[in-house]
């Protein structure tokens, strides 16, 4: 298997087993400020990281 393959391989494993909270806004809760409001990413910011790290996993 190439090394290439072998670490996207680990990166969707790893991704496998992380839990996080998200919500209609966002995508990946990060925390909750003291009154209770989320903060993190929201759905449009992943979608656009997952696009720079499908572009940089074609590059390599």
């Amino acid at each position: 298997m190439s090394e290439r393959r072998n670490r996207k391989l680990k990166k969707e494993i790893k991704a496998e087993y992380v839990e996080f909270d998200s919500d209609e806004n966002f995508a990946f809760i990060v925390g909750y400020t003291f009154g209770g409001a989320p903060y993190g990413f929201t759905h449009e910011e992943m979608n656009e990281i997952e696009k720079e790290n499908n572009e940089t996993d074609d590059i390599i």
